[in-house]
């Protein structure tokens, strides 16, 4: 589990590397729950959009990111930096290697809530972190690409806002009060896959 303090959704103000280089308006969203995460980055002219969702690992300040799925494929390179908390609502990233600074903000979501849920009848995955106002759905299989949307909830439906795809299912039948009865070894269904069946 991660510190409480890390979960909720984060929003990516710049990125500075060592380089001289600097990144301030790629779209960047890091939701993290208790044990797992999804992240998806878009730069405004979608060219070299990434995202991966798997395990986070936080020991100290320093904070390791465990994908098992990922776009546009998974990464054997470590990902992984150290964190210092400015405020409860502001972090500061600095690589293991210092070859980047990022700074990070906390997006109101309220508490985020995560399951990882696999295919019954394949090695597919999925990632789904959900908060009342917000939602990130992540899903493919290990060795290829997965697809990842980010949902923001308005006037009671699921609006999706981001995604790697062009085009994106509805999520309105699905609510948080859900996601949380679902219990370990339970087959659900889920709007984002219409027609596919995944096991808690």
């Amino acid at each position: 589990m991660v510190p409480a303090e890390y979960v909720g959704l984060w929003r990516r103000r710049g990125i500075w590397r060592s380089n001289g280089s600097s990144d301030l308006t790629t779209q960047v969203w890091w939701f993290q729950a208790e044990r797992y995460h999804i992240d998806l980055r878009i730069p405004l002219d979608r060219v070299g959009i990434n995202g991966f969702a798997g395990e986070t690992v936080v020991e100290g300040e320093r904070c390791t990111w465990h994908p098992t799925i990922a776009y546009p494929s998974v990464s054997g390179e470590l990902d992984a930096g150290w964190m210092r908390f400015d405020d409860a609502d502001h972090i500061h990233e600095t690589g293991l290697d210092n070859s980047y600074e990022e700074d990070w903000y906390r997006e109101p979501s309220g508490a985020m809530h995560g399951l990882r849920l696999q295919a019954p009848h394949s090695d597919e995955l999925a990632y789904l972190l959900i908060s009342d106002s917000w939602m990130a759905w992540a899903c493919g299989s290990p060795s290829g690409a997965c697809e990842i949307t980010i949902y923001r909830r308005e006037q009671q439906q699921w609006i999706a806002i981001a995604s790697n795809l062009a085009t994106t299912m509805p999520a309105t039948a699905l609510n948080k009060k859900d996601a949380l009865q679902w219990q370990p070894g339970q087959l659900v269904e889920v709007p984002m896959k219409p027609r596919a069946t995944w096991r808690v």
